[in-house]
């Protein structure tokens, strides 16, 4: 701030003979001080806020005088103005509310008004307009219109270009993105797949009836394990046996039967392994170790039966754990242990073999490609994931598969309601967020994205209110670094710098300059990796308010380089009102 002193050149005055009062104040009018806070003028959340503070030296002010004064911002070429309210000041002996100026001494008065922000004034003057008048016909006296203060600083409407370094920008569109959250996976591993067959074996016998040996499931089991085996690009990990007996009967018996059944049917297996040419059989074929007696298969299998004791075998399992005891119990129901001889324990009389295998992992390119091509062959996780690292159309393509397949997945709604922002389809963005809300209303992602949506629309409260709602949910980096551009918009600096956290980024440091943490702004900046012209361009304010020159100067040509256009947007801005004199300064702008 500095003061500015009126001075009394060309100044009309223009009043009756009988104004010799008011002509004295005209006279002494270099008196008066003037004093601007701040200076320059400075823009925040859209408006200019003006603060004159005016002080009037001992015997100056008329006792019967009123002095009105008019603050006018003047465009840089006088073109476009506009007027602020007018105050109105009065001296000791004039009766009426307005505030009163000592005669005897002085007195000052501060003046304050706030305007909308144009871009036209961003080079301007502020000029004060007075006249001097008593009550009455008397005509006024007049003051020559002076200019206390030059320029206004914008340095807070980097923030938009700051979005577009931090974020970047839509296709087709010149507004920058706020952040968006889209879940991501990793690769995905394979998943190891099963091929099972079941032999069922007669009561306390351990061979197979030559009818088991002749059903279609073992030809199935065979061809399966034939191809598995044959396919370079799967891995077969084991083909594992395991033998059961049904919980009826002596538990020697039932010892020696499981012994049984796995010889025979690993017998049975070999001869088939090698009839039907898979190879290395002995490699992978084991043993599983099973109980004697499967009582947690027929526990499984009482579960999932329409038996109408159920319940009673379900509480008898629960209360003894001997098996002899279980056996017994369950026999003395005799209706009951009917039902179970016919439906339940032949099917615990059994081996099964088990293949187990793996597929080779895909690559990322080979899982985009099926994406495109062959989506079948993919499972959930590879799909998404082939989704997720496309590129252009194609990710379109495969997430539009995704949500058709897997329609109780917000994910796959959100991530393509995000690429239709980013490609700046808006419509579209909003149909699939909405699928992505009603599935998850609460979903602090989806909401997010949504808040990112109505801001590229331009419905910025409706955004707010987004942001807001989700950062009450489950704040999250994206999230608060929205929120810290908001309290921006909205002059709230120390907010917004708390909200952007620890990751360093153009708007947290633009955050910190207009904050006052001057040297803090421009640690920032340095760990942002950038080559925006822009990025060099806030350089060189923050090395303006350091006082740095050679800061200036370096950063600034870098700026203007990468962007011609900012020759002229620097030739205006009052952060660099110190080196408008320069001539390096003028001869990087001009």
């Amino acid at each position: 701030m500095k003061n500015l002193t009126l001075k009394l050149l060309a100044v009309v005055l223009l009043f009756t003979v009988g104004g010799c009062g008011l002509s004295k104040m005209v006279k002494n009018a270099e008196l008066v001080k003037y004093q601007v806070n701040p200076d320059p003028l400075e823009m925040h959340a859209g408006k200019i806020p003006v603060q004159i503070t005016v002080n009037f030296p001992p015997k100056y002010f008329n006792k019967k005088a009123y002095v009105e004064f008019t603050p006018v911002l003047a465009s840089s070429n006088d073109s476009d103005k506009v007027e602020l309210l007018t105050g109105t000041l009065q001296g000791e002996k004039v009766q009426d509310n307005n505030p009163i100026i000592s005669y005897t001494n002085g007195g000052s008065y501060t003046y304050v008004d706030t305007i909308d922000y144009q871009n036209v004034y961003r080079k301007s003057d502020l000029q004060l307009m007075m006249k001097a008048y008593k009550g009455g016909n008397g005509k006024p006296a007049t003051f020559a219109t002076i200019t206390i203060a030059h320029g206004v600083i914008t340095t807070p409407e980097l923030v938009d270009e700051g979005l577009k370094v931090d974020n970047g920008v839509a296709e087709g569109s010149t507004t920058g993105l706020m952040k968006t959250i889209c879940p991501t996976i990793e690769l995905p591993a394979p998943s190891p797949e099963k091929k099972a067959l079941t032999l069922y074996y007669p009561l306390q016998k351990d061979r197979l009836t030559s009818k088991e040996m002749r059903k279609v499931d073992i030809d199935s089991f065979l061809n399966k394990v034939k191809t598995i085996s044959d396919d370079p690009d799967i891995n077969m990990q084991n083909v594992t046996v395991a033998s059961y007996a049904s919980p009826d009967g002596p538990q020697d018996l039932n010892h020696n039967l499981v012994e049984g059944r796995y010889t025979n049917s690993n017998d049975f297996m070999t001869k088939k392994f090698k009839k039907a040419q898979i190879e290395n059989e002995n490699d992978f074929v084991t043993r599983e170790t099973t109980p004697d007696e499967d009582w947690a298969g027929f526990k499984k299998l009482v579960e999932e039966s329409n038996l109408e004791d159920k319940d009673v075998i379900l509480r008898v399992l629960s209360m003894y754990s001997d098996p002899d005891v279980r056996e017994k119990e369950i026999k003395n129901m005799a209706a009951v242990y009917d039902e179970l001889r016919n439906e339940i324990l032949p099917k615990l009389r059994r081996s099964e073999i088990i293949a187990t295998y793996e597929a080779r992992q895909k690559t990322p390119e080979e899982i985009v490609n099926l994406g495109k091509t062959n989506p079948d062959a993919l499972n959930q996780d590879e799909l998404f994931f082939g989704a997720t690292n496309a590129k252009g159309t194609d990710k379109e393509t495969i997430f539009k598969t995704y949500t058709t397949k897997y329609t109780e997945d917000w994910k796959g709604f959100n991530n393509l309601g995000v690429y239709y922002i980013k490609t700046n389809k808006l419509d579209e963005a909003e149909l699939q967020l909405q699928k992505a809300e009603n599935i998850d209303e609460n979903n602090a992602t989806v909401i997010n994205n949504m808040g990112v949506l109505y801001w590229q629309k331009g419905e910025y409260e409706k955004a707010e209110t987004y942001f807001k709602k989700a950062a009450s949910i489950n704040p999250s980096d994206e999230i608060n670094y929205n929120l810290g551009v908001i309290y921006i918009k909205q002059a709230k600096y120390e907010e917004a710098v708390s909200k952007f956290g620890a990751t360093p980024t153009f708007n947290k440091s633009l955050a910190q300059l207009l904050a006052g943490n001057t040297s803090d702004a421009l640690n920032t900046l340095n760990k942002v990796n950038s080559e925006e012209a822009i990025y060099f361009y806030l350089k060189a304010v923050e090395s303006a308010r350091n006082d740095d020159v050679n800061g200036v100067i370096t950063n600034l040509t870098s700026a203007v380089k990468k962007d011609p256009n900012l020759k002229s947007y620097a030739a205006n801005d009052m952060e660099f009102r110190k080196y408008f004199e320069d001539e390096t300064f003028k001869s990087i702008i001009q």
